[in-house]
């Protein structure tokens, strides 16, 4: 059955790697947000409202133009941005999200589905990580994913909105911004593929839980397309693997022989990394909508070198 999606935060490269997705299942899709325009390529027929999420008028005047049965919130300033901007980041992580809960509800919006992230538990973290392991966030960032899960649940349990969310790992892809210390992972592929070197600022051993960023597209959409009746939470952790700093490097090394990858550890980036699990309890998904990653780190390097060589603009969003 056809339904019309509308993805805040629709400016960002997930949500725009997103729309071809859904536009392949016979969707229409929405995207809004504050920028110009989309960050990057969107599936063809897709509309993009200029919007701020901070602004409920702007935002219910696009529902009740649209008229959507799904909305997915992916507006959010992200970590460091939080830290320095800790009013707009309450304002956009944190008031956006519960004026949009009340928008679904007064405009018959039948279901939301938010993308939460380790950093809602924050501190040092076991591994592996049970799913419901306390949550005690130590950055603005982490508080506000935490509130906006608690939200959702309230919404879902005391309303009826069917609130869908997971909580991501370190997610693999050409757009991680490349300041952020997680952004390792990625950043090796794409500077091996642009510029032959790269510089892990991590140890060779360290192995937190990742995930490639179009197996997170293939977890979304089958949150999205579960049976209600068979889900038995509405928050979900999901894994997908744990390789070292070191394999990763000799994966890339096998596809680009030329790159040289070095190590030069730097011990805040290393604490802040290994403090964080390389295995995640992800058995409820599994279980009750049939979550499995499809890349391991093979597959993995071979799709990604592959994306990287064949459009040099790739990673650069263009």
């Amino acid at each position: 059955m056809s339904r019309t999606y509308f993805i805040t935060g629709g400016a960002g490269n997930l949500a725009c790697q997103l729309t071809f997705d859904l536009v392949e299942r016979g969707h229409r899709v929405v995207l809004f947000d504050v920028a110009d325009g989309p960050s990057g390529a969107s599936a063809e027929g897709c509309r993009y409202i200029r919007g701020d999420i901070t602004s409920q008028e702007a935002v219910s005047a696009a529902l009740h133009e649209t008229r959507p049965q799904v909305v997915l919130h992916f507006s959010s300033l992200l970590s460091g941005r939080s830290e320095l901007e800790r009013s707009r980041a309450w304002g956009v992580n944190l008031d956006g999200a519960f004026a949009l809960f009340e928008l679904a509800l007064e405009q018959g919006v039948e279901q939301v589905f938010f993308p939460s992230s380790l950093a809602s538990y924050g501190g040092a973290l076991p591994s592996p990580l049970p799913e419901d392991f306390p949550q005690w966030p130590s950055g603005l960032y982490g508080v506000t994913k935490a509130s906006v899960e608690r939200l959702g649940v309230y919404y879902h349990e005391r309303h009826g909105l069917d609130f869908r969310c997971v909580r991501l790992p370190v997610v693999i892809s050409a757009f991680a911004h490349s300041g952020a210390a997680s952004a390792y992972a990625s950043r090796a592929f794409v500077e091996a593929a642009q510029f032959s070197r790269f510089t892990f600022k991590v140890r060779p051993e360290t192995s937190p839980s990742v995930i490639y960023v179009k197996d997170v597209r293939r977890a979304i959409v089958g949150m999205l397309e579960a049976p209600s009746d068979g889900l038995t939470r509405r928050v979900y952790n999901i894994h997908a693997m744990a390789p070292s700093a070191k394999e990763i490097s000799d994966a890339i090394c096998l596809r680009l022989p030329e790159a040289e990858l070095v190590f030069d550890p730097d011990q805040e980036v290393v604490d802040l990394i290994e403090s964080w699990p390389t295995k995640i309890d992800d058995t409820s998904a599994r279980r009750d909508w049939g979550w499995k990653p499809h890349y391991d780190l093979e597959s993995l390097t071979d799709d990604f070198v592959q994306e990287l060589q064949r459009d040099p603009t790739y990673a650069s969003g263009v």
